[in-house]
């Protein structure tokens, strides 16, 4: 970390910032071997965090804090969704502050795990102990913080410890799913699935990792068609490792096609389901949906779940004509071109496609 150089990679040829991909040094998650094919029955590491331009946030707060300037990045709070690499992230932040501040103390935990602690401690009448072994730490880490939602006293007790933190210039870092927690002194940094440099990036960091062959082509395919995080583009390698030696040929590009094929018709949502989450956000019943009411808010959400069953479902006309009680192509192409212009034009519509895609979509998905 000496200098806390970060190194940065430029993908592809005449690529421009937008293609910039950011290398945190920070010790990973471990990655396991194959020794079936000769790999290291140890588990490797992960060695960077990879930050594309979506992430473009994380590397001055990771440097911020690591160069110990708490008055800017105090508290600082990571959030997003599951797999997006909080864990990774911290954990990682942790064992660099140990490398260049040896002689200061860290804490990480999880919130569940704090609030367990401060049960125990107030049983034991053993609070200050508690409080010293926090506040007195140069850096506090505590996970999944939003979990203390109904743990009033340990709320409490992590104001109280942020306080004197902050008195002290100790660093405080917390992870949370969404940027919902009310510190209003934070700085909060947003973390989402890696973009397209980002995941070409990581796919060829893992590939390495894994010792795969993966040829150039492959690897620019599976990183523009798989829209996920680093787990799912791990597992991804994985499976198309295990065919390729079951087939005894190389990974080609013809099996990352394959492959992302299958994915796309297993993570497309039932046309049902998208009914039931349209009508539960509209506050309506699917009954009605699915009935000839012509009431505007029922022809409003009937169309938006036929757009969604289009855009995300990948149903055909016809199918979804029939689903909702019997309606031909023409009318369903007429709701799905209507609810289309009303996301253009209302920012309600407009909220609650970009809500319900999210639903279905989740975090990554197939492009």
């Amino acid at each position: 970390m000496e200098g806390l150089g970060f190194p940065a990679h430029i993908l592809g040829d005449g690529a421009k910032m937008a293609d910039v991909v950011v290398a945190i040094p920070l010790p990973g998650q471990p990655v396991r071997g194959n020794t079936a094919r000769g790999h290291p029955s140890d588990p490797d590491r992960l060695g960077h965090f990879l930050v594309g331009p979506e992430n473009r946030l994380v590397e001055p707060a990771i440097r911020g804090v690591l160069e110990q300037r708490p008055t800017a990045y105090n508290p600082l709070v990571f959030y997003g969704v599951s797999g997006t690499g909080k864990s990774h992230l911290v954990q990682g932040l942790v064992a660099a502050w140990k490398s260049c501040f040896p002689s200061q103390r860290s804490v990480s935990t999880a919130a569940v795990d704090f609030a367990r602690e401060l049960g125990e401690a107030i049983e034991a009448q053993a609070v200050d102990d508690m409080r010293t072994r926090y506040r007195k730490a140069g850096l506090v880490v505590i996970e999944d913080v939003g979990r203390l939602s109904n743990k009033e006293a340990a709320q409490q007790e992590l104001i109280a410890t942020i306080d004197g933190l902050l008195r002290r210039d100790g660093q405080l870092v917390v992870t949370a799913s969404a940027n919902s927690l009310g510190l209003a002194e934070a700085v909060t940094i947003p973390l989402v699935p890696p973009g397209p440099a980002a995941r070409r990036a990581i796919v060829d960091h893992l590939a390495g990792l894994l010792q795969l062959d993966l040829p150039e082509a492959a690897a620019r395919l599976l990183a523009q068609g798989l829209r996920g995080t680093v787990p799912e583009l791990l597992g991804a390698l994985v499976q198309l490792d295990v065919r390729a030696r079951a087939e005894r040929r190389p990974i080609q590009a013809a099996a990352v096609q394959r492959y992302l094929a299958e994915h796309r018709d297993a993570r497309r949502p039932h046309l049902r389901d998208i009914a039931v989450a349209t009508a539960h956000y509209f506050s309506l019943r699917l009954a009605d949906l699915r009935s000839g009411s012509r009431r505007r808010p029922v022809v409003t959400a009937r169309n938006v779940a036929m757009f969604l069953a289009r855009s995300v479902g990948g149903q055909s006309l016809q199918q979804i004509g029939s689903y909702f009680g019997g309606r031909d192509h023409t009318t369903v192409m007429h709701g799905c071109q209507s609810a289309g212009k009303l996301r253009k034009s209302d920012a309600a519509i407009r909220h609650a496609i970009d809500q319900l895609q999210q639903k279905f979509q989740g975090p990554g998905g197939i492009s």
